[in-house]
């Protein structure tokens, strides 16, 4: 039978976690104003160390996708255009002098990357009816519940554009809204930001217990 191999903890990068964890958390401390520079500056380097790293990976990929079309692999067209795309945003922030708020880089976030955004998130909202579809065809408890929630958060996140000034329920009609309006917003501000952060809490939390284990060399 064979053996698993056996990992060894590495503590030096145990120790290096846990000095962090103890410097930050010190830093939130009120009344230690030389700490809180100190860590304000920790975070700087963090950012540049966090760039170095987006650079590497963006010339991982640049690597990957030159290969691609030295040796005519599927779709290498896509490579292509992918390597072109980037050579035009990247030089046309590094030849201007403004940099990133460059005539061109602009027109490219604001026609380009900004619409899709919203086309992917308009998107979104349909994968989530049909999922919400799904979970209500099975049978499930709580799926009415659900389909009610969100019916009167899509309501109060639309303009209120069936009341007309000369109807004579209008008044009635900006009332009933209104308070439907200040319902969901007291329901996103307090359950659902408290489950959220719960959730936030339990990954940081469960992320920190899998990198340990990796460093102790228990990954099982």
């Amino acid at each position: 039978m064979p053996t698993r191999p056996t990992v060894r903890p590495n503590w030096l990068f145990i120790v290096l976690l846990i000095a962090a964890l103890i410097f930050v958390g010190a830093g939130r401390l009120p009344g230690l104003p030389t700490l809180t520079a100190l860590v304000s500056s920790g975070f700087e380097w963090v950012l540049l160390l966090a760039g170095v790293a987006l650079l590497l990976g963006v010339v991982n990929v640049l690597w990957l996708h030159i290969r691609r079309i030295a040796l005519g692999q599927r779709d290498w067209p896509l490579s292509l255009a992918l390597i072109a795309v980037l050579a035009a945003v990247a030089g046309a922030g590094l030849l201007n002098p403004t940099g990133v708020r460059s005539p061109l880089i602009e027109w490219v976030f604001d026609a380009v990357i900004a619409p899709g955004q919203a086309a992917l998130f308009a998107l979104l909202v349909f994968f989530m009816a049909a999922a919400a579809y799904q979970y209500l065809r099975i049978g499930r408890r709580g799926g009415v519940w659900m389909l009610i929630g969100f019916l009167v958060i899509v309501l109060a996140q639309t303009p209120l554009g069936f009341a007309q000034p000369g109807d004579a329920n209008a008044a009635e009609i900006t009332t009933v809204y209104s308070a439907i309006v200040a319902a969901a917003g007291w329901f996103l501000d307090a359950p659902v930001m408290a489950a959220l952060r719960g959730a936030l809490i339990g990954g940081v939390l469960a992320l920190l217990v899998v990198g340990l284990r990796l460093l102790l060399g228990r990954s099982s």
